[in-house]
């Protein structure tokens, strides 16, 4: 696979032949040229698009996730573009996990807003955001995923400007839903960025979910010295 990428010159996003035809050609089964696609997906080689084809894939995108704001203003200081498309928003209870991140009680009304990012067509990120109503009445009047910031939206007209977050990043399953949004295979993993923003008074107003397509990114982390203690979590 590596020489037919070179004697193409095949270059990132350039589509490959479909297995079958690699089979063919390479004179192996079926079953081989599955195991090469995979272990090639798996080293950041080629990417998978479900109902489109396997391609070269694209330059990982190095995003900060120490940096304050939303992922496009952070990508954008890389000349990165994402097209957004806007899945759902829609006003729901929150239950006790979102509660406590927000420091609300249970049942209090927020905003679920979903979104999608691609590059240059292909799923690259899914974000859920969870706002209490409260602190943004009408957002669902005057958010516009094609064209709005959310971090921008909410500081614009809620007065809700970051300040703060706090962060988790792990490596996890993709679950049905989420393969289904950014075209996964059933058993793929997923880099998860979770974490709550905070305005300059304390406020927590925005529950952040950031799901990444993993070969897509390189994340860099930033750390400072502290006391706190380090929460370790092993999987059993």
């Amino acid at each position: 696979m590596r020489k037919y990428i070179a004697d193409n010159r095949l270059g990132p996003g350039d589509r490959l032949p479909s297995e079958n035809e690699v089979a063919a050609m390479a004179g192996v089964s079926l079953m081989t040229v599955r195991r090469a696609m995979s272990e090639l997906v798996a080293a950041g080689t080629l990417s998978r698009v479900q109902g489109r084809g396997t391609f070269v894939r694209s330059t990982r995108v190095r995003t900060e996730s120490t940096i304050l704001g939303g992922l496009g203003q952070t990508l954008a200081l890389q000349g990165v573009t994402l097209a957004t498309e806007l899945v759902s928003l829609a006003e729901e209870s929150a239950g006790p996990e979102v509660a406590k991140d927000l420091a609300i009680p249970v049942g209090t009304s927020v905003w679920r807003l979903v979104r999608r990012r691609r590059f240059d067509d292909v799923p690259a990120v899914r974000e859920v955001a969870v706002i209490p109503r409260i602190l943004a009445p009408d957002l669902d009047q005057v958010f516009s995923a094609a064209s709005d910031s959310l971090y921008e939206v909410l500081s614009r007209h809620y007065g809700l400007t970051e300040t703060q977050e706090e962060q988790t990043l792990v490596a996890r399953p993709a679950t049905p839903e989420e393969a289904a949004d950014l075209a996964l295979d059933p058993e793929a993993y997923v880099v998860e960025v979770t974490g709550t923003s905070l305005s300059s008074n304390g406020t927590a107003f925005d529950r952040f979910e950031m799901v990444f397509v993993p070969h897509l990114f390189a994340f860099r982390l930033r750390t400072t010295p502290t006391a706190d203690p380090v929460d370790v979590r092993v999987p059993l």
